[in-house]
């Protein structure tokens, strides 16, 4: 696959959190997919994410709430899930960054099921650490 991890994440994230965290998961090694670094000037965007996303090894979903109702964000998750559920292993790795499991739940009662970490008690490294072991298991 091209990419061991998407990055789906609301662009008011980017700063205060999602930025730091690509930073960590490219230093564990990781080819990462991360909309303002992948897709160049000139690109089709709508095909440049649909193509990082079908190869994407692991999808890292940073849910805020200004994640919700989002064009591209609603988009990437849809297809995450359905391609989840098409392949019948694990995909999506959720992060709830300033949202309860409540507020995920209500919005996307489909990731219920769906273990995930609150950005506050998990240090983005230690995430790292755990989505390289993650793809390493899979590519093995």
């Amino acid at each position: 696959m091209k990419y061991d991890v998407f990055v789906s994440h609301a662009t008011k994230d980017k700063l205060g959190y999602v930025d730091k965290l690509v930073e960590s998961i490219k230093k564990e090694g990781l080819e990462v997919f991360y909309y303002q670094e992948s897709v160049i000037w000139g690109d089709s965007i709508s095909k440049t994410i649909a193509t990082a996303l079908q190869n994407s090894t692991l999808a890292v979903v940073v849910i805020s709430k200004h994640f919700f109702n989002r064009r591209w964000t609603e988009y990437e998750l849809r297809t995450l899930l359905a391609r989840q559920e098409q392949e019948g292993e694990k995909l999506i790795m959720p992060i709830l960054y300033g949202i309860t499991k409540k507020q995920l739940t209500d919005k996307y009662p489909e990731l219920s099921d769906i273990s995930f970490k609150y950005s506050k008690s998990c240090k983005r490294e230690e995430m790292a650490r755990i989505l390289k072991q993650e793809v390493d298991k899979k590519k093995r």
